[in-house]
């Protein structure tokens, strides 16, 4: 799900951004007075927009939850698998909005998945389910074009590419044909009658050939010089840069040279359970519950923030209007806030702030400021994404994101490579090389092999999607030779059981399957695909032991569990590592009993719209005070489990108010772009932190305050 990116990789990123400078060639519009008529539910006002030069929809939140059919069959066939489906629209709340578009198909001979999403959220309606959807965010009180390509359909990429003031996009679902197409429905959030009231303009909706023009320049930018929204005042607004360097000083003087607790060892483990030292980490487990070990022989608890570096940038390409600042690439004081690629331009205020207030040695200051405020926090474990140089300078604990997983010019599904080539053995090999470096790091916990692999978004059965092109393989050659032995060479056994008129195992090679021959082929399928997903494992976790065997094998931080074939895939981990967004912990018990590890769990976070940002993340809450509750309960109710050895918060610093290279914009920052700590959060971390080991061992209760659910505003 959800990744933070060095700034570096951010800007080399950039290049998916589209200045959306071409002209559309070809546009077929939809008639938005038959939309408004068939909408589920009663029939939706026409009237002048407010910012549209013409009559839009007026949607209010019923409608909007209701769905708006935007297409269905029997219309105008106006699809084109190399188009863009446009529609134009302004967010009329005060906060982004969320915008589903969901394409439908006639499902009565089809086998499709549920669509869960990050968070726990199903996509659609209970009383139907789309074939595929796309969750687009909105920027707040700004007229959008939001583009969607319809080459997404075949649900082989799960981001979209960023469009000017269109946010993130994630697709979720199953490969849909274009003459599949039965019905598209727009869904409008977020709504939960009370803290919620979202409303929306529809303009239009059409289909073109390429990405329309952009919108003329707006006259009133809405991001400040320091990186802040304009259009609204929340405690804690900075004044001025006079004002930021103020608070700024202050922190520094609060945070200075802090040290770990007493109790704790130099690596943050708790000294009064010691264990055999080996002088790296390693797991142990006591009879009651499951620890990491630090090199000195202390049971330890990883609590950890992701993403800490600098780096909280986004691009700026084809919306430079919205800012009233911006530094160029000969600036002579701010130009490390600046990159570009081609044609593509990103700007990090974060660092620009930073500049302003440390001057040019403003990297080191952050160095030292930065340690002393996570061993403030209680915070001993410096978590994924972050900054290489300060984890390894920092001497706290940190976890290492290999990159570069081992992929091929073949992809089977999505992100999945052909694991059984030669290609992908040789890959994992040049994969493994990046650990020499980390090899006798005793600071290094452990390595994770990759991040949130695509093929694993939703439950798919990797055999079954490898036959949905006639594309060749080793792996498909694999597969026949496994059906081959499985039916003893066979044919009319498994066109008896497949229902087909194979005349031979090669012909199987050929073949294209849109929808499961047979219930016994789907069972073949998934066998074999545990089959792929092992060998997708044991190849490079074979050549990662080769190089290093000081340190743990900490997993792929999956998005959730989403199938089987995750437990199949966490046999070879040391810890099995998930990313859980939710107000506690997710359901790990089972986790660790199926796979006979110890969990972590890479991510997690809440945020609020009652500050500075418009989105809430994955998780969200009503303010930054339940957002400190939020953290202490997930934290204690977690460590409170006997599998749980650690928990790393998402993220150090708040996201961009126009998004990051994706397009999340969220307020789940332990400081903000600014680097001031959110108080109520920061407070709260430092009571929670101090108590891990004593709510680990049962000396404690862990906290628990109600939270009320509340709708999350991401993307």
């Amino acid at each position: 799900m959800t990744k933070c990116i060095s700034f570096i990789t951010n800007c080399l990123l950039c290049f998916l951004i589209l200045s959306c400078s071409t002209v559309s060639k070809g546009k077929q519009e939809l008639d938005i007075k038959q939309i408004a008529e068939r909408s589920e539910g009663n029939p939706l006002a026409i009237g002048q927009s407010s910012v549209f030069d013409k009559p839009a929809l007026q949607i209010s939140p019923e409608d909007g939850n209701k769905g708006i059919v935007i297409w269905k069959k029997g219309d105008h066939p106006i699809w084109s698998a190399n188009g863009y489906l446009v529609f134009e629209v302004y967010n009329k709340a005060v906060y982004s909005g969320i915008i589903n578009l969901e394409f439908y198909k006639d499902t009565r001979n089809s086998d499709s998945e549920e669509i869960v999403l990050q968070g726990g959220a199903i996509s659609g309606t209970k009383e139907e389910t789309p074939w595929i959807s796309c969750m687009l965010g909105i920027l707040p009180q700004l007229k959008t074009q939001m583009v969607f390509p319809l080459s997404y359909l075949d649900a082989q990429q799960i981001f979209l590419p960023r469009f000017p003031r269109q946010l993130k996009g994630t697709v979720s679902g199953n490969r849909l044909d274009i003459n599949d197409i039965t019905k598209v429905v727009l869904r409008f959030g977020p709504n939960d009658g009370t803290n919620y009231k979202t409303a929306y303009e529809l303009a239009s909706v059409f289909v073109t050939d390429s990405v329309p023009q952009s919108y003329p320049a707006i006259s009133k930018p809405v991001v400040d010089r320091l990186g802040q929204r304009k259009d609204k005042e929340w405690p804690g607004k900075l004044k001025d840069e006079n004002d930021m360097i103020a608070q700024n000083r202050e922190m520094e003087k609060e945070v200075g040279n802090a040290p770990f607790p007493s109790e704790w060892g130099r690596y943050g483990g708790w000294k009064e359970k010691h264990f055999e030292a080996t002088g790296f980490f390693r797991t142990q487990h006591d009879g009651k519950r499951w620890w990491l070990v630090d090199p000195e022989g202390y049971a330890f608890l990883s609590v950890g923030v992701d993403c800490i570096g600098t780096s909280s940038g986004g691009p700026v390409t084809g919306i430079e209007d919205l800012f009233e600042w911006l530094p160029g690439k000969d600036d002579p004081d701010f130009a490390e806030a600046f990159r570009e690629r081609g044609d593509s331009k990103s700007v990090d205020f974060y660092v620009a702030n930073l500049i302003r207030i440390y001057g040019k040695d403003w990297k080191n200051q952050w160095n030292k400021v930065t340690a002393d405020l996570m061993r403030n926090l209680r915070v001993n474990t410096v978590g994924n994404w972050s900054d290489i140089d300060f984890s390894r300078k920092s001497r706290i604990p940190y976890v290492l994101p290999l990159h570069s997983f081992p992929s091929t010019d073949v992809a089977l599904y999505r992100d999945f490579p052909d694991v059984f080539s030669s290609e992908y053995q040789e890959n994992a090999k040049e994969f493994a090389t990046q650990l020499e470096e980390f090899k006798d790091d005793p600071y290094l916990v452990g390595y994770f092999l990759r991040n949130e692999p695509q093929w694993a978004f939703g439950y798919h059965n990797l055999a079954y999607e490898m036959f949905a092109t006639s594309q060749q393989s080793a792996t498909k050659d694999e597969f026949t030779n496994w059906l081959k032995d499985r039916y003893k060479d066979d044919i009319k056994a498994v066109n008896e059981k497949w229902k087909l008129q194979l005349k031979d195992f090669a012909s199987l090679k050929e073949s294209i399957f849109k929808e499961y021959p047979s219930e016994t082929a789907k069972v073949d399928f998934h066998e074999f695909s545990a089959v792929m997903v092992k060998k997708y494992v044991d190849v490079p976790c074979d050549e990662v032991e080769k190089v290093d065997n000081n340190h743990l094998n900490l997993g792929m931080r999956y998005a959730w569990i989403s199938s089987d074939l995750l437990y199949k895939a966490g046999e070879r981990f040391d810890v099995f590592s998930i990313n859980g967004y939710g107000l506690t912990p997710p359901a790990t018990a089972e986790i660790a009993e199926r796979s006979g590890k110890p969990v972590m769990i890479g991510e997690f976070h809440h945020g609020a719209v009652d500050r500075a940002l418009p989105a809430t993340g994955i998780i969200g809450v009503m303010s930054q005070q339940e957002r400190a509750d939020a953290y202490r309960n997930y934290i204690e109710q977690g460590f409170a489990r006997p599998e749980l050895v650690g928990m790393h918060y998402f993220q150090w610093v708040d996201q961009a108010y126009t998004g990051r290279f994706d397009g999340e914009n969220y307020n789940i920052g332990v400081v903000t772009t600014a680097n001031i700590p959110y108080p109520e959060l920061t407070e709260g971390m430092i009571r929670t932190n101090e108590r891990i080991y004593d709510v680990a061992t049962g000396k404690a209760k862990p906290h628990a305050v109600n939270i009320p659910n509340t709708p999350a505003i991401h993307y």
